[in-house]
């Protein structure tokens, strides 16, 4: 989605106003009012800035936006068109030249946007019979398998899915499963998916369900819909010809032997993704002390071998039930490691014992809050620490900010969320139970944010909304933690003031809908203490209008439908931020505003 013009963007932002639904400001709110005598359109010209604004329909702006974003489209329940689905178009979807299906010519960008088609899409898992006896669950051959298949959209030409991450609207659809039992006898039953998805590009992930899902991996393969209509059935093969066979039919380079002492009844192991944590594997049920079993996968060798793909971890866990119990994860190196996973013998469980409070010596205050731990590394009996061993789990305090918790022994990441109001933040600490079982945690007081919003002719901006969203950029620092959203607004004069924890966030300026000014999002961190900020600037926007209609020859319009826009923020790539949101009109039409890009 990036490119270099866009990597020299500091800011995004939009206001909206759909046609003929016109917003009132408050009075208080400054208006777009360039084109008047008073305000002309040159005072909102940034110096060194090489585009200058124009005046159009009363009213100041940079014309189309120039940087590359994704639109999604929500459409309503009520819609005869497509209800409750939603669709993922690009910058170049609301500019190309539209195709010539389904009267599509009479819906031309960028005046008029139709959505996708939608088209019937079935399939099967199927087995043969050698893949269904090698993975030790003989079936008849053709038997298809009940499964719970996962569409992920993809808008760039390759299997990454950086494009839509952070689009959260998108980021999953699953078909509904069909089940269809043929009367012929010793004919196995046909189990097909079926359901109706938009023209595009897509990962399907497809899930064996309870029991197969211990026998059969999960098969992950694009998919291209496009009319009239997609049948996508997969056939896991056995042998040199089969197109689509398991990664390793003996399996000898997928065999887990898995050892616990204290015994593996109710355990599992499988294989993940270690960048997604997406199961690839068969999910595999242990019992006794010691068992072998095989994790098969489709699709994730090396190329021209049979050793797993970069990437790739394993985990053996206990039931969900048992408490104090960590989990193994182990990184696979060149396809290696699945040989020798124990699991070894770890001393009784820790009780933890604590206190969250602000104040000092006899005048300390409990405060309610959330405690959570993570561990670092778990050690094991003879006081060995072992990064490998995972566990997790949270406590709610009491009302004088006490809490009590069991843990495996080790080190723990710790992460105190007070309640909201009570002034203090939230923050990451470190507890070794070597060191001892009780800890009082003092949280800072959350950060003063404070500074002003005004206009690129000099006036401030009122009644303006400012909003401190939780950055989704994952936390790198041992020390930082994701923080809590907090909100504001400008006084008359566009100064505001409020307390946020330390912490990365997309900072949010949105100005009142119908004053024509664009929303600003801004990519900023806070430290302890107080952060007055330098002046925040809005310029005019640019302007994004359509019609946003249904792909058939009548091309109804698609009303009341919510539009987001989302693009990556500059110099950090996905995920996507919203940067945009509107909502089409009786007419289907929609008017968005942007910020556009200094240059």
């Amino acid at each position: 989605m990036k490119s270099p013009a866009f990597a020299a963007l500091t800011m995004l932002a939009l206001a909206v106003a759909c046609s003929p639904i016109v917003a009132e400001p408050l009075s208080a709110a400054p208006l777009n009012d360039g084109c008047l005598d008073v305000h002309k359109c040159e005072l909102y010209t940034l110096p060194g800035a090489t585009v200058r604004s124009q005046c159009h329909d009363g009213r100041c702006d940079f014309g189309l936006p120039t940087y590359p974003y994704s639109v999604v489209v929500n459409v309503p329940d009520t819609s005869f068109y497509a209800p409750g689905r939603a669709f993922v178009l690009t910058n170049k979807d609301l500019t190309a030249q539209p195709g010539t299906v389904s009267g599509m010519s009479a819906c031309k960008p960028p005046l008029c946007v139709p959505l996708k088609e939608l088209v019937a899409t079935e399939g099967r898992y199927i087995v043969s019979k050698g893949a269904a006896e090698a993975v030790g669950l003989p079936l008849e051959e053709g038997t298809s398998l009940p499964v719970r298949v996962t569409l992920v959209p993809l808008v760039d030409s390759t299997l990454e899915e950086a494009a839509t991450v952070g689009i959260p609207a998108v980021d999953m659809l699953t078909a509904s499963l069909a089940v269809v039992q043929v009367g012929t006898v010793g004919i196995p039953p046909v189990i097909k998916y079926t359901d109706a998805f938009s023209v595009g590009r897509y990962l399907r992930i497809a899930y064996p369900e309870p029991p197969y899902d211990q026998y059969f991996p999960p098969v992950l393969t694009p998919l291209s819909v496009s009319l009239p209509r997609v049948t996508d059935d997969f056939v896991l093969g056995f042998g040199v010809d089969a197109k689509s066979p398991l990664d390793d039919e003996s399996g000898d380079s997928r065999r887990a032997t898995v050892t616990r002492a204290d015994g593996l009844d109710g355990w599992q192991v499988w294989l993940i993704e270690s960048a997604t944590g997406r199961r690839i594997s068969s999910l595999r049920k242990l019992s006794g002390t010691k068992m072998e079993v095989r994790l098969d996968t489709v699709g994730q060798t090396q190329a021209g071998v049979r050793a797993l793909k970069d990437g790739v971890a394993v985990i053996v866990a206990p039931p969900a039930s048992f408490i104090g119990v960590p989990r193994l994860q182990s990184a696979l190196v060149n396809g290696q490691g699945l040989e020798a996973l124990d699991i070894p013998a770890l001393p009784g469980p820790a009780s933890i014992t604590g206190v969250v409070a602000s104040g000092s010596g006899t005048a300390l205050t409990g405060i309610p809050s959330h405690v959570r731990f993570d561990s670092m590394s778990v050690r094991r009996k003879d006081g060995t620490p072992d990064p490998l061993l995972r566990y997790s789990t949270s406590v709610s305090t009491d009302d004088a900010g006490r809490f009590a918790t069991v843990v495996p022994p080790g080190i723990y990441d710790v992460t105190i969320e007070p309640a909201e109001r009570t002034g203090l933040a939230k923050v990451r600490d470190t507890f070794d139970t070597s060191a001892g079982l009780a800890k009082t945690y003092f949280p800072p007081p959350r950060t003063v944010v404070s500074g002003t919003v005004m206009l690129a002719d000099g006036r401030p901006l009122a009644e303006a909304d400012i909003r401190a969203i939780p950055s989704n950029v994952p936390v790198t620092s041992s020390t930082a933690v994701k923080p809590r959203p907090a909100h504001a607004r400008t006084d008359r004069a566009g100064a505001f003031s409020f307390d946020v924890d330390q912490g990365q966030y997309d900072f949010v300026v949105d100005p009142q809908a119908g004053t024509g000014f664009p929303r600003l999002v801004q990519v900023r961190s806070f430290a302890t203490g107080t952060a007055k900020l330098e002046p925040i600037i809005i310029s005019p926007p640019a302007r994004l209008s359509f019609t946003l209609k249904d792909p058939s020859k009548a091309g109804n319009p698609i009303v009341r439908a919510v539009v987001r826009v989302f693009a990556e923020p500059p110099n950090r790539g996905p995920p996507a931020i919203e940067i945009a949101r509107s909502m089409t009109d009786d007419l289907g039409q929609c008017e968005i505003l942007l910020a556009q890009q200094p240059r």
